[in-house]
């Protein structure tokens, strides 16, 4: 059954489930990014900070372009990201040989030792979250996420 309205996942959620997809994303958004506050406010960062911080971790070179379609956040929003952790020492920038207008980022040492001991504070958090959820149902969620995103993608940027 798919559901095409909010009403409609409203009923199959019964008066206990949120009243729309956009409650249930922001109660899910409040639980998975805020919930972090507590680890990464401490080091000077927010939960923005640490998944562009986690990226540059996973491929080492990333541009600010690749990071904002990678990330949810608008390009200007990542540069100031990138330029207050490359102040708190965390990433370095090198602009491309080949063409001088690209710049890549990659993590300092200090930035590699700083995400590398987060992540595990953070992968503990999330098994908290994800406590008493089976792997079929978050197999399901998976899956209906991806489904969400690539509708997305095909409606364009504006909807």
């Amino acid at each position: 059954m798919a559901y095409t309205t909010p009403n409609k996942f409203s009923e199959a959620w019964g008066s206990a489930g949120p009243a729309d997809i956009s409650t249930c994303i922001t109660d899910l958004v409040n639980a998975a990014v805020k919930g972090l506050a507590p680890i990464l406010s401490p080091h000077g960062l927010a939960p923005i900070d640490f998944a562009l911080l986690r990226l540059l971790l996973e491929a080492e070179e990333w541009t600010t372009t690749q990071l904002a379609d990678a990330l949810p956040l608008a390009p200007s929003g990542i540069s100031r990201s990138v330029t207050r952790l490359v102040g708190m020492g965390l990433i370095k920038r090198r602009r491309l040989l080949s063409d001088r207008r690209v710049v890549i980022l990659t993590l300092t040492d200090k930035g590699t030792a700083l995400t590398q001991g987060l992540h595990n504070s953070v992968q503990s958090y999330h098994a908290r979250l994800y406590q008493g959820v089976s792997e079929e149902e978050m197999e399901v969620f998976a899956s209906v996420s991806s489904r969400v995103k690539a509708n997305y993608a095909t409606m364009g940027r504006c909807g």
